[in-house]
């Protein structure tokens, strides 16, 4: 009975922590992420270059923590890849973060919806928005936060080889 009892309080303090994990973000910071979410512009894309990202910071009030958008812009007839099972020949996407001392993420990156393509394969394709969000502590003033996505774009004829875009963004506060 004792056993029973043990592990129905350690699924408990499971449970709590993982949801504490999601329920940190402040209210605050959730809606400047929304605006800036639709603000946020990338390059135009060309048939050379199909897929753009850009990406910004966004502080809460306090500057406890921050959120880093990331959009990516891909044309027209374009897609780039969400999933990929094993016995497939495309690279699936993967969103890259290099954070500095003091910052650390708050749950994983939120993405998209992808849609099926497939054979299990599951794909992006427009406009598309990824944030994480991360707890800010103490760091350096003049550290930077390196993100980024390494992903292979395809239309209905062809596939180029992986890219890997990245961008830089300076912690100005």
């Amino acid at each position: 009975m004792r056993f029973n009892r043990n592990i129905c309080l350690v699924l408990l303090i499971i449970v709590q922590f993982s949801f504490s994990q999601t329920a940190k973000v402040l209210p605050d910071l959730n809606k400047k992420v929304e605006t800036a979410s639709s603000e946020l512009s990338t390059s135009p894309t060309n048939p050379v270059n199909p897929v753009s990202i850009n990406a910004t910071l966004v502080w809460s009030d306090d500057k406890s923590q921050l959120a880093i958008i990331q959009k990516v812009n891909i044309a027209d007839e374009w897609h780039i890849y969400a999933y990929v099972p094993e016995n497939q020949p495309y690279i699936a996407s993967k969103l890259k973060l290099k954070l500095p001392g003091g910052i650390k993420t708050i749950g994983d990156w939120e993405t998209p919806y992808s849609e099926p393509y497939g054979d299990g394969i599951y794909v992006y394709h427009g406009t598309l928005v990824f944030v994480q969000y991360c707890s800010v502590g103490n760091y350096t003033k003049a550290a930077e936060i390196s993100c980024g996505l390494f992903y292979q774009t395809c239309d209905r004829y062809k596939c180029f080889p992986p890219k890997n875009k990245t961008k830089k963004l300076k912690l100005n506060f």
